[in-house]
């Protein structure tokens, strides 16, 4: 018997709709360099919408745009949306992020490992790719207005996370480097219910 909503779909292939996406951020004061969610604001949100296969982007004036379309999926996929994006979101939204379905990859990789694994090893290991830049760099686009290059980041790493997922729900096991070692870890597909801070924090 299928143990989600997801497998349940696989199995007889019925369509799932969701939403990948990322985010990046910008800070009002300049001065503070510590990432935190709290002191975050939106600059381009990137996502994949299932249902109609294309990448759309955002920034900050249209981010209700993207928050309304979030009711409309099943389930809404990221890494370390659910400590960071979401956090960062909910400064432009009335209603509460608890009700959506979420699957945090980053999460699900340190519930199996004990440790987290970054994206862009992930993308290297097992897509043969990897992030177009690093934080020194494009944490500087928004103030010089480098809104193309920011949109390119952005765009680039929900690709890498979409194409992750895409491994996920074929059962495929995620490759990640360990000391000199290769190694596989294989995730659980999506469950049903949502998925709050409050349940993720309590996990560890």
């Amino acid at each position: 018997m299928p143990k989600s909503v997801f497998e349940f779909a696989l199995s007889f292939n019925l369509p799932m709709n969701y939403i990948t996406f990322d985010i990046e951020t910008y800070n009002i004061d300049e001065t503070i360099t510590r990432i935190d969610p709290k002191n975050m604001r939106v600059s381009v949100i990137g996502a994949y919408y299932s249902w109609l296969d294309k990448y759309v982007a955002f920034t900050e004036d249209t981010v209700q745009d993207f928050l309304e379309s979030l009711k409309l999926c099943d389930i809404v996929v990221g890494f370390n949306h659910l400590w960071f994006d979401l956090p960062v979101l909910a400064k432009y939204s009335s209603w509460d992020f608890g009700i959506l379905r979420s699957y945090d990859i980053l999460l699900e990789v340190e519930k199996k490992l004990g440790f987290k694994v970054k994206l862009d090893d992930l993308a290297k290991s097992n897509l043969n790719i990897k992030k177009t830049d690093s934080y020194e760099h494009f944490r500087y686009y928004h103030r010089d207005g480098k809104w193309l290059e920011l949109i390119d980041y952005c765009m680039n790493d929900v690709l890498i996370t979409e194409k992750l997922f895409g491994l996920i729900l074929q059962g495929q096991p995620l490759k990640y480097a360990d000391m000199l070692q290769i190694r596989e870890v294989t995730l659980d597909l999506p469950k049903t219910g949502s998925q709050t801070s409050i349940q993720v924090d309590s996990l560890f």
